[in-house]
């Protein structure tokens, strides 16, 4: 089991976050990135051509690793979830009838693109509800997804 990592966040003492599915606190060390990153902005006229690009390809390639993909070229760093969504979505040739299925309960950066996809190309946005059991819900509720599949099925969004 992980240690208690509370000291590697700016939080008071008395506060337990716990919700970090919508927005977790920084660590620290990012926060001292941050503001470093902060500062260098003060002074434009010493940020290089490759600031822009070395700390993204040293990224990717950490990543990469870490997710054991061997090519880092295919990891996209975005601003946001909804923008690497729509972007998505924008490059889908969705066609008329075809179903976009997706799980209840999501984060609306994972409902808007695909919402708007489907009304703007006449297609279908289903979503798929989650067992009203607690006992084996996540087997269940990907069983379902898994068989609501179908040849009109062109897009599985799951974020």
């Amino acid at each position: 089991m992980i240690s208690c990592q509370k000291d590697k966040f700016s939080l008071p003492e008395d506060v337990s976050y716990l919700n970090g599915a919508y927005m977790s606190p920084q660590l620290k060390s990012v926060e001292r990135v941050g503001i470093e990153a902060l500062r260098k902005k003060n002074q434009p006229y010493l940020i290089t051509t490759e600031d822009f690009f070395e700390h993204r390809r040293s990224l990717k390639e950490k990543y990469a690793r870490l997710i054991s993909l061997d090519a880092p070229e295919q990891i996209a760093i975005i601003p946001s979830a909804s923008y690497g969504l729509a972007n998505a979505a924008r490059n889908i040739p969705l066609k008329p009838g075809q179903e976009i299925l997706m799980v209840a309960e999501q984060f609306p950066s994972n409902v808007y693109s695909w919402k708007r996809l489907a009304e703007e190309k006449g297609g279908i946005l289903r979503t798929v509800s989650p067992p009203d059991t607690f006992e084996g819900r996540g087997e269940k509720w990907n069983a379902e997804l898994l068989g609501q599949i179908t040849e009109k099925t062109a897009v599985v969004a799951l974020h």
